[in-house]
């Protein structure tokens, strides 16, 4: 799953942000970096990189799977510990996977694990768990921190009207303290940012609309690099990388994209200068910012 890849507006009045601002695209071939070589993870969702322990990134099985995680380095191995026979992952005690679809990291020793995947739009039971970051090397298994539930403040109808299948979100990135989601929209391309505010575990949460921007296709993953100054944003036909300017609104920075054609992508993370991105058939692809980025 790898290749080198707001002020807070009135939910009434979202802004706009254009993709076609700044925005180049080209096609380019790219070969495979590398295969994941643990076969537990048949249909890996998202991708996220250790801000704790170095050269680690996790990565995550969709609806139908045990709760666990999976940790890996950036040539698709395995990361386990030695002692184990039967590794299966890190499972996730007391958590359940209904469809899970993102995770993240908060910065703070701690990654956050999103069953937000609403293929229907009819989902009420939408949650992501807090757990602390596992080490890699020694762990089987962990419990959570905390659960949030959640719902979204514009939908009144499950499943909303055909124009309208706007609710499944398998992208999340934590930035300054808020995690955002951002919709992967099944009526047309317009995706929804959603901004949480001071999450509260165990209670309801309800995020705002920051804003809308067109991906030109389904958003499957985003993450923030380690120093902040990057976003990335994959959907299955492109990958998009933000450059934070002074305002710290990404959406409004210097940007670029590349078309990919790597079957369909659903994990993205920073490694240095280069983006990792993965794919459901477990291949493993890398691309360097300059590549994205003129």
């Amino acid at each position: 799953m790898i290749k080198t890849l707001f002020l807070c507006l009135a939910l009434a009045a979202p802004p706009v942000f254009s993709g076609e601002k700044n925005g180049e695209t080209e096609n380019y071939s790219i070969s495979t970096h590398s295969v994941l070589d643990f076969k537990d993870v048949k249909e890996g969702s998202s991708l996220t990189g250790s801000r704790t322990y170095k050269q680690v990134y996790w990565t995550i099985n969709d609806s139908g799977h045990p709760p666990a995680i999976y940790p890996l380095d950036a040539g698709g191995k395995m990361i386990k510990p030695e002692w184990t026979k039967t590794y299966k992952g890190v499972k996730i005690l007391d958590a359940l996977n209904i469809d899970w679809e993102w995770l993240t990291s908060d910065g703070e020793g701690n990654l956050l694990i999103g069953d937000t995947g609403n293929n229907n739009n009819y989902r009420r039971d939408l949650a992501f768990y807090l757990i602390s970051e596992p080490n890699p090397y020694m762990a089987v298994e962990t419990g959570i921190t905390a659960k949030y539930p959640l719902r979204y403040p514009d939908q009144d109808a499950f499943p909303p009207d055909e124009e309208n299948f706007n609710f499944d979100a398998e992208a999340a990135y934590y930035y300054e303290g808020r995690l955002y989601l951002i919709t992967k929209n099944r009526s047309d391309t317009l995706a929804k940012i959603y901004k949480f505010g001071e999450l509260k575990p165990w209670q309801m949460n309800v995020p705002e609309i920051s804003g809308t921007f067109d991906f030109g296709g389904m958003v499957s993953d985003a993450e923030v690099s380690p120093d902040k100054s990057h976003l990335a944003v994959l959907t299955y036909d492109y990958v998009w990388l933000f450059e934070r300017p002074e305002s710290g609104d990404f959406f409004k920075g210097r940007r670029g994209k590349k078309e990919i054609k790597l079957g369909q992508c659903e994990g993205i993370a920073f490694d240095g200068d280069k983006l990792l991105i993965s794919n459901e058939q477990r291949h493993l692809f890398k691309i360097k910012f300059r590549e994205i980025l003129k």
